[in-house]
This record gives structure tokens, C-alpha cells and sequence, in this order.
């Protein structure tokens, strides 16, 4: 292994997953303003609306997953990362020019596209570019870099409304990591162990043949678990539970949203070792678990703002975080490489379809519950519990990636 090459896989992969969770998290943040904006703030469907904007994006999410997934496995990792980077940056920077609900759907669908491809892509090639040695260390690493990139959106959010900008230019930001292409084409190259393969997958149905089924299962419904709590109970309606159930502003917004993806990102750098070191049903367990009795206590026990919900907070972020971390290392460990970035792409990716459909169910629930995004939310905070429960059938597996 070339450790300059190997660095450079690092930190191309690493910027990847930063851009990706910046992006993924601009539309959570700036909803509240974007759609009144849109649809008018006093909109009897806003709850709805707003949800069903997000599913659109996960389902493009999702498609992006098979798609680029499949593209990396076939023609390269490195080819397909980088065209994946350019989607999402590219309509990301798009998005903010619309002047319609409809727009804002449409772009955020095919921002989406690029979004998807990204995680699986990246967690392939760092893998194959890793030795058993680096592997875990580097995966840690790498899996800190989605939620440091909901940290600097926050930042951004809130300079740009500090200085009075609006919500487009938030948008405008997300054009940015499209510089990152020209880097990975000139300094990344594919890894050896794809390279050498000499029946590469010729279709993506191939990895539901019956010697991948079960794993693919099990990784399917542990990401389906992760991504509906993510979309439907933590990342989109806790923004917006603080604005618009505990009525406080800006400020007290970024900061608790900071509290949540600092201890997100350490969670995800704990839960990249902690999966390597105990038996991954330990590992799995824990951190479903724990994310669930802190997500129900949070959203059921407080109505106004207050240092204890910072505690909470801190620590649904953490163990909310060790899932993407333990996955990271996890999942590589499921698939042969032949069809890895495929399978990674479609267990991680296409539970986003489902979490869509969940978050349109959350939308629901919050007009059910007379705007009650605390009840909503509360209640969604059972598919954790649900990822534990599929925890206990998660099989061991072995750390060598060279197959």
C-alpha cells in the first residue's frame, strides 16, 4: 500500500462524507424559513408539505444509492464518487434559486441522486485502500466527517442569518464541493483488490442471490432503523420542535443542534472501534437502545428550553452517532467486494426510500396531533427500539477485505 495514495483516499473520502452530511442537513435547517417563504408560514398543510419535501429527497437518496453503488462496483470507485459529488453539489446550488414548492422538490430529488452514491462509495474505497492494520482507525476517521459537516451547515446557517442573507444563500454554499471532483480525478486512483477482479458484477440483482441474502437483510434493516429515527424522529423534526413548540429563536437552535452533532460525531468515532472490539450484536444493541430511551424521554418530558435539554441531547446525539460509525466498519465486512459498494449502496441507501415513507407517516402524525411535533416524534422514536430488536440477529464477521 502507497501511504501517500492512501492518505490522499483519506482525505478525498473523508471531505466526501463532510460535504455530504453539509448537504444532506441545509433543508432541516432552513425549512421553517424556505417554506414560509413558499407555501406561506400559516399553511394548514405546512407540517405535511415540509415532511413530504424531505421524503422526495431521501427517495432520491435511496435511487442514488443503487445507481452510483452499482457504478462503482462495475466501472470504479473513484470515477463513481467523483460523479456522485458533482450531482449533489451541483443541485444542491441549484436549490437555492426556486420560487415553488414544486422546485424545491425537484432539485432536492436530484441532489439527492449524489447524496446517496457517496456513503457507500466512500466507505468501499477507503476500505480496499486500508490495510487490517489502519482500517479501523481510518474508518473512524472517515465516519466523523458526515456529522462535522452538519456542524459547519449549522455555523453557516446561522452566520447567513445573522447577517441578514436569507435562506438561498445557504443553499448557494452547497455548490462548493464540487471543487472536491477535480482533486479525487487527478489523485485518486481505484485499489488494487477491485482492479485485479476479473468477473466484476454484470447487474445489481446479483447481490440478492442466496449466499448474501441473509447478511443483506440484516444490514438492510438495522440502515432502515438508523435512517427512519434519523429522518423521522432526531435530524428533521428536532430543529423545528424547538422553533416551533418551544418558541425560541435562532440562537438557542444552533447551539442545541450543535450539542446533538458534536456528540454525534464523537459517537460515530466511538462506534468504529467500539463494533471492532465486542461482538457486533453488543455494539448494535447499546446504541439503539440507549438512542430510544433518550429520544422518547426528550421529546415526551420537556416543554420549554432548558440546560437538561442539552444533556439529553448530547447524549441521543452519541449513541445516535455510534450506529453510522459501527456500520462504517460493519458493513464492508458483510460483502465480497465484487459487490460491496452495490450492497452497501442499496442496505444503506434504499432504507432512505422507507425513512421517506416514514417521515411522510411523521408528517402525518404531527397534523393528527394538532401540530404536536413532540407527540409525533415521541411516538417515531419506537423504530430505534425496532433496531435493537434486529440487532440480536446480526452475525459475526471476519476483518479481512481482500475478497
Amino acid at each position: 500500500m502507497n501511504k501517500n495514495n492512501y492518505l490522499k483516499v483519506l482525505l478525498a473520502t473523508w471531505l466526501g462524507w463532510l460535504f455530504d452530511g453539509f448537504d444532506s442537513s441545509l433543508y432541516p435547517l432552513v425549512a421553517n424559513s424556505a417554506l414560509s417563504e413558499i407555501i406561506g408560514q400559516d399553511n394548514a398543510d405546512f407540517g405535511y408539505l415540509a415532511a413530504k419535501a424531505l421524503a422526495i429527497f431521501l427517495f432520491g437518496w435511496a435511487l442514488g444509492g443503487i445507481i452510483f453503488g452499482f457504478i462503482g462496483d462495475r466501472f470504479g470507485r473513484a470515477k463513481a464518487l467523483s460523479y456522485s459529488i458533482l450531482t449533489y453539489a451541483i443541485f444542491t446550488g441549484l436549490t437555492g434559486l426556486v420560487h415553488s414548492w414544486e422546485q424545491l422538490t425537484v432539485f432536492r430529488f436530484l441532489a439527492g441522486l449524489g447524496v446517496g452514491g457517496e456513503w457507500a462509495l466512500g466507505v468501499a474505497l477507503l476500505a480496499e485502500w486500508s490495510n487490517i492494520k489502519n482500517r479501523i482507525s481510518s474508518t473512524a476517521f472517515l465516519a466523523t466527517g458526515a456529522s462535522i459537516g452538519w456542524i459547519l451547515a449549522i455555523i453557516v446557517n446561522y452566520l447567513i442569518s445573522l447577517f441578514g442573507f436569507g435562506w438561498r444563500w445557504v443553499f448557494f454554499i452547497g455548490i462548493i464541493p464540487a471543487a472536491l471532483v477535480f482533486f479525487i480525478r487527478q489523485n485518486i486512483t481505484e485499489p488494487e483488490s477491485w482492479v485485479c477482479i476479473k468477473n466484476k458484477i454484470s447487474n445489481p440483482f446479483e447481490i440478492f442471490s442466496s449466499e448474501y441474502l441473509r447478511n443483506l437483510i440484516i444490514a438492510f434493516l438495522l440502515s432502515v432503523a438508523f435512517s427512519l429515527g434519523a429522518w423521522g424522529c432526531v435530524v428533521f423534526w428536532l430543529p423545528l420542535w424547538i422553533e416551533r413548540t418551544l418558541n425560541v429563536g435562532t440562537a438557542e437552535k444552533t447551539i442545541t443542534m450543535i450539542v446533538l452533532m458534536s456528540s454525534f460525531t464523537a459517537g460515530c468515532y466511538v462506534g468504529s472501534y467500539f463494533i471492532s472490539l465486542v461482538k457486533k450484536k453488543t455494539a448494535l444493541f447499546s446504541s439503539f437502545f440507549i438512542t430510544f430511551i433518550s429520544a422518547a424521554c426528550l421529546y415526551t418530558f420537556f416543554k420549554s428550553y432548558s440546560i437538561f435539554i442539552l444533556i439529553v441531547v448530547s447524549v441521543l446525539g452519541f449513541f445516535h452517532g455510534m450506529m453510522p460509525g459501527a456500520f462504517a466498519v460493519y458493513f464492508p465486512e458483510l460483502f465480497p467486494i465484487r459487490i460491496r459498494a452495490t450492497a452497501q449502496g442499496f442496505c444503506f441507501n434504499v432504507g432512505r426510500a422507507l425513512a421517506g415513507i416514514g417521515v411522510l407517516f411523521s408528517g402525518y402524525l404531527v397534523e393528527r396531533f394538532n401540530e404536536d411535533i413532540g407527540k409525533a416524534s415521541a411516538l417515531m422514536s419506537l423504530i430505534f427500539l425496532v433496531g435493537a430488536i434486529v440487532s440480536f440477529f446480526a452475525p459475526e464477521t471476519k476483518k479481512d477485505l481482500s475478497l
